[in-house]
């Protein structure tokens, strides 16, 4: 029986990542800091916890030993500056110490998941791939942060481990906590309050699909290489994002937002939007045809994802109407 770590396990991705594991037979342990929110994996009598923080290893370097797999999909996401530095340390030095300690321990293989917000968007407005170099003016601290963290997963890969690095799109489904950038489109959709699009378009995808694809980048992934997850019919602009809500919940649109017509400007302009806290993508629309191609990644039904994921804030209490 086969035994991963999963960093994150909490997480929106790492819960359901560590659900399909479990389905599947392997042994899951599950690192997760003492005050986190654990309400993913109350149904998980089969994982392991592990209670610890991933800048201190000594709280969590045993568990590694024995593990076939290790899953890194622990990050720290903020825009307040008061907080960056804390973040950075989580995504950068976090990530170099559960990477280097996984190798040392004799872990096989390596699933690093970076993110979307760090491929590239081509100037010519086409869908991005593996090979658009990142070309985002004045990127977030958190972008930043991710790509460093990316950037030690490649080049350890480089020197010859088997690591293989991941992109999440935007994803859809129950269990988004805390919520994600994703899911707060979601919930604003479902509270009536204006939506904060991307005037370019944004890829959607089951977060069921992305923690198979995940899997199966652990066992045919080509280590040093990168695999966008995400969905061949998933790059929606805000219209077709609307009419996917408005059939998964049957609730009309919210009122366009103030600044929709400044951002379309914007688009055709070929600007990006500045922010204080770094430039706001134009798009995060993509191909995600190499991780279906050579992971064979499922492309599950976009609407029936997104009709659990608002069953599941309705639940919660956080999908009603404001």
């Amino acid at each position: 029986m086969p035994t991963a770590f999963i960093t994150g396990v909490n997480s929106f991705l790492g819960a359901t990542l560590a659900r399909q594991l479990l389905d599947r037979g392997w042994q899951v342990r599950g690192l997760i800091r003492a005050s986190s929110n654990d309400i993913l994996l109350r149904d998980l009598p089969g994982l392991t916890r592990v209670v610890g923080d991933l800048l201190q290893p000594e709280t969590w370097r045993d568990a590694l030993r024995g593990c076939d797999a290790l899953f890194h999909v622990a990050a720290s996401f903020t825009h307040d500056p008061a907080h960056i530095p804390q973040m950075e340390r989580v995504n950068i030095e976090g990530t170099r110490r559960v990477l280097n300690a996984a190798l040392d321990a004799g872990v096989a293989r390596i699933v690093h998941t970076s993110t979307i917000g760090t491929v590239g968007q081509p100037e010519d407005g086409s869908l991005a791939t593996e090979e658009t170099p990142f070309n985002l003016p004045n990127p977030s601290a958190y972008v930043l942060s991710k790509r460093a963290g990316e950037e030690i997963a490649l080049d350890l890969a480089a020197q010859g481990a088997g690591i293989v690095v991941v992109h999440p799109t935007a994803m859809l489904g129950p269990g988004d906590w805390r919520p994600s950038a994703s899911g707060r489109i979601v919930l604003a959709y479902l509270q009536g309050r204006p939506l904060r699009y991307m005037p370019g378009g944004i890829n959607w995808t089951p977060v069921q699909d992305v923690a198979a694809g995940m899997i199966l980048a652990q066992e045919k992934g080509r280590p040093g290489r990168r695999y966008i997850l995400g969905h061949s019919q998933g790059n929606l602009d805000e219209a077709a994002f609307v009419a996917l809500m408005a059939r998964a919940c049957g609730q009309p649109a919210p009122r366009p937002s103030s600044g929709g017509w400044k951002q379309r400007l914007r688009v055709l302009l070929g600007r990006s939007t500045p922010t204080p806290q770094g430039t706001f993508p134009q798009r995060l629309t993509c191909d995600p045809s190499r991780a279906v191609r050579e992971l064979g990644m499922p492309q599950s039904d976009l609407l029936v994802a997104a009709r659990q994921e608002v069953a599941w804030y309705r639940k919660m209490g956080m999908g009603e109407r404001l």
